[in-house]
């Protein structure tokens, strides 16, 4: 009777099978690294249109607006916004024109086989402008 695998095959698969492991990591990997980046790129230009918004308007609905529309490959609702000062604090309640605005975002980015227990990984971007609004 002649044996279904030959010797050398079998050792191929056998091989093949220690190695797929590395392989599926690695390959996880490189998608993680490839979606911080793409996060990162997107958090850093939504802040920086959010600022600028800002510090022609004073206004924080305009600047979350803007950001909203700015990071646009990410999900917008888990997106976190923070804006210094806020739109009624000072120095942007009264004459805020020569202040800085801070804008700040954060968001999580999701991990291929999170639920191994793969730690999340947060992703942040920040910019700052001067207000030149003047009411």
């Amino acid at each position: 009777m002649r044996p279904l695998v030959s010797s050398g095959s079998a050792q191929a698969l056998i091989e093949f099978a220690l190695v797929l492991p590395f392989l599926l990591a690695f390959a996880f990997a490189i998608v993680l690294v490839t979606d911080v980046g793409v996060a990162r790129l997107a958090l850093e230009h939504a802040a920086a249109e959010g600022a600028r918004v800002g510090s022609l308007t004073n206004d924080d609905a305009s600047i979350e607006s803007a950001i909203r529309a700015a990071v646009a490959p990410l999900p917008r609702d888990r997106v976190v916004v923070t804006i210094e000062p806020r739109e009624h604090d000072a120095p942007r309640s009264n004459d805020p024109r020569g202040s800085i605005l801070r804008v700040e975002l954060r968001y999580v980015v999701p991990v291929p086989l999170g639920f191994a227990g793969l730690p999340s990984v947060a992703v942040a971007g920040s910019a700052a402008r001067v207000i030149e609004w003047t009411p």
